[in-house]
C-alpha cells in the first residue's frame, strides 16, 4: 500500500474567503469545492455583513453545523435576505453588538408573518451563535427555539395515490434498469471483442457501431453531434435502444428516473430530501455466492448533522428493500465510472446524466444534487401519467410521500417513536381511518369497562327497575336518599361487612349495585360533576388520584343514560340545598 503524501513544508490551507472577502469557498465532506458563496449582492451595514461572512466561514466550516451543499446554500439565502431586511424592519445598525433582543424579536416577528415554517428564523438562530459581537441578552432570546407548527398544510395520501405513486415509481426504474444494463453488457462484449459484426450509424465521415458510442459516451459523459444532429441523433437512439430519449441516456439514468428511485426510498425507508441527497454507495454485507445476487444485504451509512454526537449510523436493507438498493446502484454506476475517469471520483449514490446545458457539477454534465430543480419533478408527473379518483394529475410531493409512509406504515423510520407519533402520524387524518377498526374495538372495550364499574342504575321509570311495590314508593318519596342518589340496601353493601351500615364515601354509590337514581337526582348529579371538574383544573395531580375514576363513572351515567331533556331540567332544578350537600360531600363531612 502506497503511503500518502504528505503536505510540502510551508504549506497552509487555501484562504476561504476571496481577497474581497465577500466570496466563500467551502470544501466538501467528499472533497469536492462547494461554492463561491457570494455576499456582494447584499449591503455592508457597516462591520455587520463582514461578522456575518465570519459566522458563515465558521459553520461551513470542518467542525461547523452546515456540512451538505443543500445546507449551506439556504444559510448563504438567508442570510442575504437578513441584511436586505434590516433598513425596511428599521433595523439601524452597524455592528451586531447593536443588535438587541429587540430588533430579534422584530426580524423574528417577519419571518413568521410571511413563513409559518421556521427553517429561515433557525438558521439565523446558529448563525448569529457563531457571531462573537452579539450580546449576552440577545443570546439569551436566540435561545427560544421555534418549532414547526403542528398542522400542516398538506395531509398524507391516500392508501391508493400511495401505492399508485409507489407502484410507478418501480415501474419506471425496472424500464431504465433495462435499458442501461442491456447497454453495459453490450459495451463489456465490445471490450471483450465478443459478438459479430454489429450494425453502424454514420457520424458525419464516421461510421460508428454500438460499442464505440457506448465507448465515447462511457468516456465522455454526453454523446453530442454535429450537423444533421436531429437524423444522427434518431438514428444513435434506435441503435442504443433509448426510444424517445437521447442517446446519452444509454448508459445514465433521467433525472425523472433518479426521482423514481428516491420515490421508493422514501416510501420504503422515510427519508427526506437531504438525506437522499447525502447518500452514498451502500456496503454489501451478504456473503458472496451463488445467491448473492438473489438475496442481498446492504448496509447504508448515513449522517444527519442536527443530531449531534449522534449524527453518524447505519441502516440495513434486506429483502425488497435491498433490490430498490440494488437497482439504484445498477442504474448510477456508469456515471461513478465515467466521474471517475473525468478526474471526479465520487461515492455519490444518486447520480443523474443530462443531454443538453449545463449543471453544477464541475464536470457540467452530470447531476449530483439538487435533483428536484429545474422542473423534474413535473417532468415526472408528465411521464409517470397518475391521476387522482377525480380526474386531476396526482402530484409528487417529497414531504407529503414522507408523511405518509409513517401514517400508513404506522411506524417510526427516521425518528423517534415520540416524534414520529407526535408530529407525523397522530395529527394525521389518515391515522383514524386506518386505525378505525382499532377505535371502535377500543371505545367498545371502555364501554363494556364503564358498564361493569359502574353500578348505580338510572331510569326516568321506575317500574322499569322491577322493585317491590314498598321499596319503589320509598324511592319516589325520597326516603332512601343519599347525597348522590338512593339506597336499596344499606346493610349489604359490597364496600362494608354483610349486615354491618355501610360507612364508604357516598362518591361509591356510583359504583354500588344497590344504588339507583332518578330525574329527581339529577341536580346533584350534575352539580357533582361541576365540582369534580372544578378540582380537576385547581390541583391535576390530586383529581388523578382521589376523584377521576369517580368522575369517569358518573360521565358515563350522565351521557349514556339521562337524556338531554332529563339533564336540562335538572339545570334549572338546582338549589342551594343541592350545592352545599355537594360541597359538604366533597369536604368529606358527611363521611361515617
Amino acid at each position: 500500500m502506497a503511503r500518502a503524501a504528505m503536505p510540502a513544508a510551508g504549506y497552509r490551507r487555501p484562504d476561504r474567503v476571496d481577497p474581497s472577502g465577500l466570496k466563500v469557498s467551502v470544501i466538501g465532506t467528499d472533497g469536492t469545492e462547494l461554492g463561491p458563496f457570494d455576499f456582494a449582492a447584499a449591503p455592508a451595514h457597516g462591520q455587520v455583513r463582514t461578522e456575518l461572512i465570519a459566522a458563515f466561514v465558521a459553520a461551513t466550516g470542518p467542525d461547523g453545523r452546515w456540512r451538505s451543499a443543500s445546507s449551506m446554500s439556504q444559510a448563504h439565502s438567508t442570510t442575504l435576505t437578513f441584511l436586505r431586511s434590516l433598513d425596511r424592519l428599521g433595523i439601524d445598525i452597524t455592528s451586531m453588538a447593536q443588535f438587541g433582543p429587540e430588533a430579534w424579536w422584530t426580524w423574528r416577528a417577519d419571518r413568521e408573518s410571511s413563513n409559518r415554517w421556521p427553517g429561515q428564523i433557525n438558521i439565523m438562530r446558529v448563525l448569529l451563535k457563531g457571531v462573537p459581537e452579539v450580546g449576552p441578552l440577545t443570546r439569551r432570546a436566540l435561545a427560544q427555539r421555534t418549532h414547526k407548527p403542528r398542522s400542516r398544510m398538506y395531509g398524507s395520501y391516500p392508501v391508493a395515490e400511495f401505492d399508485a405513486i409507489r407502484r410507478r415509481a418501480a415501474e419506471l426504474v425496472r424500464i431504465a434498469e433495462a435499458r442501461i444494463s442491456a447497454n453495459v453488457a453490450a459495451l463489456q462484449e465490445h471490450r471483450r471483442g465478443q459478438g459479430g459484426p454489429e450494425p453502424t450509424v454514420r457520424i458525419g465521415d464516421r461510421a460508428l457501431t454500438r460499442g464505440a458510442l457506448l465507448e465515447q459516451l462511457q468516456t465522455e459523459g454526453r454523446l453530442t453531434f454535429g450537423s444533421d444532429a436531429r437524423r444522427v441523433t434518431r438514428d444513435v437512439a434506435a441503435l442504443l435502444g433509448t426510444g424517445d430519449l437521447h442517446p446519452t441516456y444509454a448508459l445514465y439514468p433521467t433525472r425523472p428516473e433518479l426521482l423514481s428511485v428516491m420515490v421508493l426510498l422514501v416510501c420504503d425507508r422515510g427519508y427526506n430530501l437531504s438525506t437522499l441527497q447525502s447518500l452514498e454507495v451502500p456496503d454489501r454485507a451478504s456473503p458472496a455466492g451463488v445467491d448473492a445476487d438473489d438475496d442481498p444485504v446492504f448496509v447504508a451509512h448515513l449522517d444527519k448533522p442536527r443530531r449531534g454526537h449522534r449524527r453518524y449510523f447505519t441502516n440495513s436493507f434486506a429483502g425488497a428493500h435491498a433490490h430498490t438498493l440494488q437497482r439504484a446502484l445498477t442504474l448510477t454506476e456508469p456515471a461513478r465510472v465515467c466521474l471517475a475517469g473525468l478526474g471526479h471520483p465520487t461515492s455519490r449514490l444518486l447520480i443523474a446524466g443530462t443531454s443538453h446545458g449545463v449543471t453544477d457539477h464541475p464536470t457540467r454534465i452530470f447531476v449530483t444534487d439538487g435533483y428536484t430543480r429545474g422542473g423534474s419533478v413535473r417532468r415526472w408527473e408528465q411521464v409517470a401519467a397518475l391521476t387522482t379518483d377525480q380526474g386531476e394529475v396526482l402530484r409528487l410531493h417529497f414531504n407529503r410521500l414522507r408523511l405518509s409512509e409513517q401514517v400508513i406504515n404506522r411506524k417510526s423510520s427516521q425518528n423517534t417513536d415520540t416524534v414520529s407519533e407526535d408530529v407525523y402520524r397522530r395529527p394525521d387524518a389518515l391515522t383514524a381511518h386506518l386505525l378505525q377498526d382499532v377505535i371502535l374495538d377500543g371505545q367498545a372495550d371502555a364501554v363494556a369497562h364503564a358498564e361493569q364499574t359502574l353500578r348505580m342504575r338510572y331510569t326516568s321509570h321506575l317500574p322499569d327497575l322491577q322493585l317491590p311495590p314498598s321499596t319503589a314508593q320509598e324511592v319516589a318519596d325520597g326516603m332512601l336518599d343519599t347525597a348522590v342518589g338512593a339506597c336499596l340496601d344499606f346493610t349489604h353493601s359490597p364496600f362494608t361487612a354483610d349486615g354491618h351500615a355501610c360507612t364508604a364515601s357516598f362518591l361509591l354509590c356510583l359504583a354500588c349495585p344497590n344504588a339507583v337514581a332518578t330525574p329527581a337526582h339529577l341536580p346533584r348529579l350534575l352539580l357533582l360533576a361541576d365540582a369534580l371538574d372544578n378540582l380537576a383544573s385547581v390541583n391535576p395531580v390530586r383529581f388523578d388520584r382521589l376523584y377521576r375514576e369517580h368522575r369517569q363513572r358518573l360521565e358515563h351515567l350522565l351521557t349514556t343514560r339521562a337524556t338531554e331533556p332529563d339533564r336540562a331540567a335538572a339545570r334549572r332544578a338546582t338549589t342551594d340545598t343541592d350545592r352545599t350537600t355537594i360541597e359538604r360531600l366533597l369536604r368529606r363531612d358527611l363521611d361515617a
